[in-house]
């Protein structure tokens, strides 16, 4: 019994050893390009590049660009961004994003998002990035005011 558990094992470990084998010489995924997301090395895109429209606030010297919002899937309005490190050093970065509505029932109801870099950006990069209002999604995109109210940079 312990000898045929064992030959189990084994083998299993083969299969998924070959499995792991096979993968890894099928190169890595391929992105598919959409409208919202292009494929590009990290950090290599221009904040103009990633297809998000005229800029609407910016902040930290133009370090963090917020664009037109826009409704996702799930009744969610999505607040596109990017972040660019002008600096000479790594930083990583932790974005406030607060929407005020400015029309209809909802006016004057405010929602905040908080948008990090998820670790160091390298100098001179930029990555993209969205500020996600579930509670805003019914809330047409044209009656909104959009501001970054807070940019922690380290």
């Amino acid at each position: 019994m312990a000898a045929a558990l064992a030959g189990a094992v084994v083998y299993g470990g083969l299969r998924f050893a070959d499995s792991m084998n096979q993968d890894l010489m099928a190169g890595p995924p391929r992105q598919t390009p959409t409208p919202d997301r292009l494929p590009a090395p990290y950090g290599t895109l221009e904040p103009s590049q990633y297809g998000y429209g005229t800029p609407i606030a910016r902040a930290a010297h133009g370090d963090v660009i917020a664009y037109a919002p826009r409704h996702e899937a799930q009744r969610m309005l999505t607040i596109p961004l990017t972040l660019t490190n002008h600096a000479a050093e790594p930083a990583s970065y932790r974005v406030i994003v607060t929407v005020t509505v400015t029309a209809g029932d909802a006016a004057g109801v405010t929602d905040s998002a908080v948008v990090s870099s998820d670790g160091p950006l390298p100098p001179t990069t930029t990555m993209s990035a969205e500020a996600d209002f579930q509670s805003l999604g019914a809330v047409p995109s044209r009656g909104l005011d959009v501001r970054i109210t807070q940019v922690e940079k380290e």
